[in-house]
């Protein structure tokens, strides 16, 4: 069912300026660290104490099972997000917005890469050195252009 301006009921038209530019999450590959995780601490989380061969008992011990279900929130919450009005940095239990207006540049040590603003500098997570060319195009200009990155392949083994 479409509407008068030829939209579909439920769909909102395309706008002129998008609001969230670019997301750069963590790759869903590191949610088998969860996996592990769960394998690794399932044994002594359902394991009474004190006993050789006991069956599975649920007591304090099971609260180790919190661990896997903390590395998921992290993994999934952390995220920066390049929009119109800024960079949004979203951690595990919190988020924080620093306008175009504050950013003055970026930082990069070791393999973090900062934005520097006039209080301090805030790290980027889920941003490696190699998302910085992508970062400055999702910028609109704000941020200085970056060249890509350009790939360096092992040497090649053949006998001169």
């Amino acid at each position: 069912m479409t509407n008068s301006k030829g939209y579909r009921s439920g769909v909102s038209p395309p706008s002129a300026s998008p609001r969230v530019i670019r997301t750069f999450r963590l790759p869903r590959v590191t949610y088998l660290v969860v996996l592990i995780l769960l394998f690794c601490v399932a044994p002594l989380a359902l394991t009474e104490q004190g006993t050789e061969a006991a069956p599975a008992a649920i007591g304090p011990q099971t609260l180790l099972l919190v661990i896997p279900l903390l590395a998921g929130v992290f993994i999934a919450r952390s995220s920066t997000v390049v929009g119109a009005d800024g960079i949004t940095v979203r951690l595990s239990f919190g988020s924080r917005t620093i306008a175009w207006s504050d950013i003055r540049g970026l930082s990069v040590s070791d393999r973090s890469v900062y934005a520097v603003c006039r209080e301090g500098s805030v790290r980027l997570p889920c941003v490696r050195i190699t998302d910085l060319a992508s970062l400055s195009k999702a910028s609109g200009g704000r941020l200085p252009e970056v060249a890509e990155p350009t790939p360096k392949f092992a040497p090649s083994r053949r006998h001169r």
